[in-house]
């Protein structure tokens, strides 16, 4: 193979696949796939003009015609029907084909001829690498095995578990045998990626060492860091809530499974308990080092989309909806004693005052509204009073004091996050574009001044300092991923790389990458007719010249 080429299946009613010319950009051929979805697309290793793809209930062989792909079916013969592939390898000659099947079988390809059928796996076989003398396979059964060139015998078999983790493991197994999705090799070992966001090393010896894990199908949008320790919770869409330790060995303490996603939770003001709030209304309040429940209520139907214990001893509790509402809690009694009424939207931030009496809400609609704690009456404030109030924590997007945080193109809404220094200095904002920003507090003004840093691929959902504001804590939306970064105070800053493209104050003040957009949304490309002439000119110009009689006129 000699990297030139790239093979794509579109996600389209056809599932067209496209050959590429990637370094140019241009397509070679193009083709309509198959009505049902095709799971992988190979290039033959060997002809570069040659692929294959396989699918429900699909297995095709094309070769490049023109600008098209000629196909044909695999054909089965006496063998039986066409089952579901999942995943397909080209094998030591380049009319060998390897293919997994929904079924647990390998099939083996001469041709477009099928001539063998081995049984691998229980249950479907999700991922298959060729080796330069045999294979190693995957499936769902949570085991990896590693066969010879022939697929005659099994060699070795690996079972994920958690009493195989060898002792440099970074973090825990959400389950033993996790379904495995992903295979590939490298210097002597084979990496494997599960099903539940985790990566494994296998070494062919036997050890197998947990390199990293996150959260796992959904987006990630709860983050909450601990009053007093380096370690932050996240809960997620795909039903777990996570502890993680935020000191240099960066990996997962403690894992628990919960009925139903959640997109918010909190450390109460002692870190003995946490709360988290669920997608289907409930809340619940489990004990921070051992995760068991403590007690759980259910007062909503939508999501709750922010949740927050009062400063201090922690005796209230604020529960935000997306129907939306703000419940307040009693914590000691596990009663609901207020309900904050009057917003026109959802709820996205919330932030207690110092002294545990009053609520700042933000909303969908870009609402900043105040309530009286705990029994929840609308309170009036104008702007000049709300930058007096001390808070415990800063996490709105709106009002006067982070007006310099809005995007010049787009909404409010864009910022999904921000959280304040305790010094009340340095204001952390994510946003839609993927962007976390720093800024100064209080950034007034329109389009302040940041530093621009560049880590999700998708969308910033949240951001958190820790207790002591080394740290900061991000997490991704649809990358399910949650991201650590250093703080240092200006001045003591170390000339080190960075994996962001840090901008400098000065050059931001045209607002860096939004205002590129503005710029080119501003920009009249209506052609301008040259008023001077580009060179010089000699004689006379053809249609004033003085023409010569012709022989009829003379």
């Amino acid at each position: 193979a000699d990297g030139k080429r790239l093979a794509s299946v579109g996600i389209d009613d056809n599932h067209t696949i496209v050959l590429w010319d990637w370094k140019k950009g241009e397509k070679l051929s193009a083709v309509r796939g198959s009505k049902d979805k095709i799971f992988v697309v190979k290039i033959n290793p060997y002809m570069p003009d040659k692929l294959i793809t396989v699918g429900i209930k699909h297995m095709k062989f094309w070769r490049r015609a023109g600008g098209g792909l000629i196909g044909r079916k695999g054909c089965i013969g006496a063998l039986g029907r066409t089952d579901t592939m999942m995943c397909a390898v080209y094998g030591w000659t380049e009319e060998m084909a390897f293919s997994g099947t929904s079924t647990g079988d390998v099939c083996i390809w001469r041709d477009v001829f099928l001539i063998k059928t081995v049984k691998a796996h229980d249950g479907p076989v999700f991922s298959m690498h060729a080796l330069e003398k045999g294979f190693v396979t995957g499936g769902k059964d949570g085991v990896v095995a590693l066969w010879d060139d022939t697929f005659e015998r099994c060699l070795k078999t690996y079972a994920i578990k958690r009493a195989a983790l060898a002792p440099g493991s970074k973090g825990l197994l959400l389950e033993d045998n996790p379904s495995i999705r992903a295979i590939s090799l490298g210097h002597g070992h084979i990496l494997v990626g599960t099903k539940n966001g985790e990566i494994l090393e296998v070494d062919k010896s036997g050890p197998i060492t947990l390199l990293v894990q996150g959260h796992m199908e959904g987006e990630v949008w709860g983050l909450a860091t601990h009053p007093h320790l380096p370690i932050c919770a996240t809960v997620s869409d795909d039903k777990t809530l996570r502890i993680w330790d935020l000191s240099p060995s960066h990996c997962m303490l403690a894992v628990r499974k919960l009925k139903k996603g959640g997109r918010c939770c909190c450390f109460s003001p002692d870190g003995k308990a946490l709360a988290v709030g669920l997608n289907d209304g409930s809340f619940l309040i489990v004990n921070a080092d051992t995760l068991e429940d403590l007690v759980s209520f259910q007062h909503r139907k939508d999501v709750i989309s922010e949740i927050r214990f009062s400063p201090g001893a922690g005796k209230y509790l604020a529960v935000a909806s997306c129907d939306n509402f703000v419940d307040i809690y009693n914590v000691m009694s596990s009663k609901r004693v207020g309900i904050c009424k009057g917003a026109s939207s959802y709820i996205t931030h919330m932030d207690w005052d110092i002294r545990g009496k009053l609520l700042q809400v933000n909303t969908g609609a870009k609402e900043q509204l105040f309530f009286e704690a705990p029994r929840g009456k609308k309170q009036t404030i104008p702007s000049l009073e709300v930058e007096k109030i001390g808070w415990a924590s800063w996490t709105s997007v709106l009002g006067s004091c982070c007006e310099g945080i809005w995007p010049i193109i787009g909404e409010v809404t864009d910022v999904t996050a921000s959280c304040l220094t305790s010094d009340s200095k340095v204001l952390a904002t994510g946003d839609d574009f993927g962007f976390v920003k720093l800024f100064r507090y209080p950034a007034k003004g329109k389009f302040g001044k940041f530093k621009r840093y560049v880590a999700h691929s998708t969308h910033v959902t949240n951001v958190r300092w820790t207790y002591d504001d080394s740290l900061l804590v991000t997490v991704g939306g649809a990358d399910t991923s949650l991201m650590l970064w250093t703080y240092e105070m200006e001045g003591h800053r170390d000339s080190r790389q960075c994996d962001s493209e840090e901008s400098d104050l000065d050059s931001e003040e045209d607002g860096g990458y939004d205002s590129d957009v503005t710029r080119e949304n501003e920009i009249n490309y209506t052609i301008k007719a040259l008023s001077t002439n580009i060179r010089p000119m000699f004689g006379i110009k053809p249609h004033l010249q003085q023409k010569e009689p012709t022989l009829d006129e003379r």
